[in-house]
């Protein structure tokens, strides 16, 4: 039996938290498992929640917490206590989807051999405008460039990946549904009177939220059975609230949202609308699925993967307000039945496609390839 760890950071938590219970509930005759967690405190994962979780589910776990900021010169400090830890557990395999940015892999020589790991690599191409671009970049390359195995995420970052990256081992799943908890009380099937769009997550300048803003306002002026709901942190708020040209038609929920209330925003929504420039995953989307939300989103190559256009969901133009604003028409304009189909049709799409099971197994193969290859 060899020994598996999962190391995980925060921001991580909610994609490997269904994978990690699965392998742990199917594969103990192939792997024992040691589930690592960086905790920072800024999340909605607390300590005594997950050291809860892992107890229920029979999970060895070490739970680590990460005071201070990425860039702060003293996790330094807690990168070599995470090393030493990492190296005191003797394991066979390291998946690592916390990746240590900015020092641990400069510091990892020092403690471990570069074969142990299988690195969980989202973007292989940093997003338009996103913050420390360059440092991410930087930082991400050379984690491609060193290390032997990787778990790519998307077709189309894969496809980047092989093409950038001769000779590495790599496989590819998808993420999983991203669930909140249960909504208190049922809203389906929802009442198509007055249409829901809902944009969720935080607000970055590749995440197009300015486009569905002036789609609304585009609507607005023949429209007004429709509202849009806003939920989520941004640095710039003022910038886009002095785009709304009819308030009466939006809600707003602009700062951290609580995880008790995610729920309940996805429930009383339509559509989940995701007006993103550039795209490698969404957790997002995989959080309206979970909930049987359908979708309207860029017509990009990863949101391809998922969107079946007028059947489980709708795609438009990239940066194309006009083409937004006919979607969202022809969702406002579905009577009840023919939502209600759509909804049917992403429930076969989600049964058929996110099954995980199939996805754990995938990690499993590869895991078990890497035993095997020289």
């Amino acid at each position: 039996m060899k020994k598996l760890i999962f190391l995980t950071g925060e921001d991580m938590l909610d994609v490997d938290l269904p994978i990690v219970k699965e392998i742990n509930a199917t594969n103990n005759k192939d792997f024992h498992l040691i589930w690592v967690v960086v905790l920072r405190g800024y999340g909605w994962f607390k300590k005594d929640e997950m050291q809860a979780f892992c107890q229920q589910n029979n999970i060895q776990c070490v739970i680590l917490e990460q005071i201070g900021k990425l860039k702060n010169p003293k996790t330094i400090l807690f990168t070599f206590k995470l090393l030493k830890i990492l190296k005191k557990l003797n394991a066979d395999i390291i998946y690592d989807s916390y990746l240590g940015v900015p020092y641990m892999h400069f510091l990892r020589p020092l403690y471990l051999k570069k074969e142990l790991f299988v690195v969980a690599i989202h973007d292989v191409v940093q997003h338009h405008k996103m913050k420390d671009k360059m440092v991410r970049t930087f930082y991400y390359t050379f984690l491609m460039k060193t290390y032997l195995n990787f778990h790519i995420f998307s077709e189309n970052q894969l496809r980047i990946f092989k093409g950038k990256f001769k000779g590495k081992r790599s496989f590819c799943t998808p993420l999983y549904l991203k669930n909140f908890g249960a909504v208190v009380q049922s809203k389906l099937p929802k009442n198509k009177d007055t249409t829901v769009f809902l944009f969720f997550g935080i607000i970055r300048a590749n995440k197009g939220l300015d486009i569905l803003i002036e789609a609304a306002n585009s609507l607005g002026e023949e429209h007004k059975n429709f509202h849009v709901v806003i939920a989520g942190k941004s640095d710039n708020w003022d910038e886009y609230d002095g785009m709304i040209r009819y308030p009466e038609q939006f809600t707003l929920h602009i700062g951290n949202v609580e995880k008790e209330k995610v729920p309940e925003l996805f429930a009383n929504a339509h559509f989940l609308v995701l007006p993103y420039r550039d795209v490698t995953q969404s957790g997002v989307l995989l959080t309206a699925y979970n909930y049987n939300v359908p979708v309207i989103a860029t017509k990009l190559e990863w949101f391809e993967e998922y969107v079946e256009d007028t059947v489980n969901g709708y795609l438009f133009e990239n940066d194309n307000v006009k083409d937004l604003a006919l979607k969202m028409a022809a969702a406002i304009e579905l009577n009840q039945s023919n939502y209600n189909q759509m909804v049917g049709s992403l429930k076969s799409f989600i049964a058929q496609k996110i099954n995980i099971k199939d996805i754990a197994e995938e990690y499993v193969k590869f895991f078990k390839s890497i035993n095997n290859h020289e």
